[in-house]
């Protein structure tokens, strides 16, 4: 059930779902709580069904189901009861949206569902904050934030992600956010840039300038939305694979930059390539130049210091390529996940770039790396 609700989101996707209207309409809302209910014993019979196939089933060999399993209870155990959130930092004083967001589609991408199964209020707890946190012009992003884009595109994903498995009054809830939501994009897209920086994203609404890391989460949300029935401006897709394509590092390396050429990372990598495959450009030349230059060079450290960023970005990214691409750049992402994972089911950030994001930020960007073969999340679709 989950691999066709998948390819029939693709097929509208790439047959036209996106219609030429400015502004996005909002999403309609029906009585879906049968389906609902059905969806979520469909996920609840294949995670049963996946662990009985684990023991003799590639891609999900045991240790990696063990291993998620463990992380998913230590996130558990580390929500806070009061708010759902999962905290930004060591302190408890950054931000909340980002890796609450983030947690939340790690219980998700494992086969759990909101409402349903040991995991279920984790969930619901979860989108309930996020969805408390959106500000009236629809930024779904913690105040204290100085980067509030990434936070705001990463809550879109995770509600779009959502939306489908939720009961009909978060579901209203979440029907309106998401369309403030991704009308704040495609607003902040429209802003006046350089021809060069024109449709990508920055670190505000309101930026002039852009960048891939920023963009590739904004063009993740659109994807979401649309697979959800979100009307969007076509143009908006052109403009972003268009920005997209700019970056490419156009030497024998491989690669996308992160401004401007200036010279690309693994990380980059692996976001220009998803960036270009979610949005219908399957197997691009500069996606497989990026994809090559991950081939020459095994992701098990990472020099700029941002190790979950980038396997959880370029373990997707190999997942849409697929055939050799996957075995190759997945392989030591996983064989490298499995060794740095700690005894109490988390995956440690200190001593890094990531340090400031906290362990519940390492440990779902961790899970969400590794469960990319379960399929559960709509954007893991091929």
């Amino acid at each position: 059930m989950n691999g066709r609700i998948g390819e029939s989101a693709n097929r509208r996707f790439l047959q036209g779902a996106l219609s030429d209207s400015v502004r996005p309409r909002p999403l309609a809302v029906s009585p879906t709580r049968p389906l609902v209910l059905l969806f979520a014993t469909c996920c609840v019979f294949f995670t049963a069904s996946a662990r009985a196939a684990d023991s003799t089933t590639e891609p999900i060999p045991p240790q990696v189901q063990s291993a998620v399993d463990r992380g998913l209870e230590w996130l558990a155990a580390h929500q806070d009861p009061r708010t759902g959130a999962w905290l930004f930092g060591f302190e408890g004083e950054g931000p909340v949206a980002a890796s609450t967001s983030l947690s939340a589609m790690a219980f998700m991408a494992r086969g759990h569902v909101p409402g349903q199964g040991p995991y279920g209020e984790n969930i619901n707890h979860a989108i309930d904050c996020i969805l408390n946190l959106q500000a009236p012009n629809g930024l779904l992003a913690h105040s204290v934030f100085d980067r509030p884009m990434y936070e705001h595109g990463i809550s879109t994903v995770m509600l779009c992600e959502a939306y489908g498995m939720l009961d009909d009054k978060r579901q209203k809830r979440a029907a309106a956010a998401i369309s403030k939501a991704v009308a704040l994009i495609l607003a902040a897209q429209a802003i006046p840039k350089d021809p060069d920086d024109q449709g990508g994203w920055r670190y505000h609404p309101d930026a002039r300038d852009s960048d891939t890391s920023v963009t590739g989460w904004q063009l993740m949300a659109l994807r979401g939305a649309a697979n959800i029935g979100a009307p969007l401006p076509q143009r908006a897709i052109r403009d972003g694979i268009a920005y997209i394509k700019r970056r490419a590092v156009d030497t024998d390396t491989g690669g996308f930059a992160y401004t401007g050429q200036s010279g690309s990372d693994a990380a980059l990598a692996g976001t220009g390539i998803l960036a270009l495959e979610l949005l219908g450009k399957h197997r691009e030349p500069e996606s497989i130049r990026a994809a090559d230059y991950l081939r020459r060079n095994p992701i098990t450290e990472v020099g700029n210091g941002f190790y979950y960023y980038t396997v959880y970005y370029c373990a997707q990214a190999a997942w849409q390529l697929g055939g050799d691409y996957w075995t190759d750049i997945n392989g030591p992402i996983r064989r490298s996940l499995l060794m740095k994972q700690q005894a109490d089911g988390s995956w440690p950030v200190r001593g890094t770039n990531e340090s400031m994001a906290g362990t519940a930020y390492g440990t779902s960007m961790a899970i969400l790396a590794l469960t990319v073969p379960y399929r559960y999340l709509p954007i893991y679709q091929r």
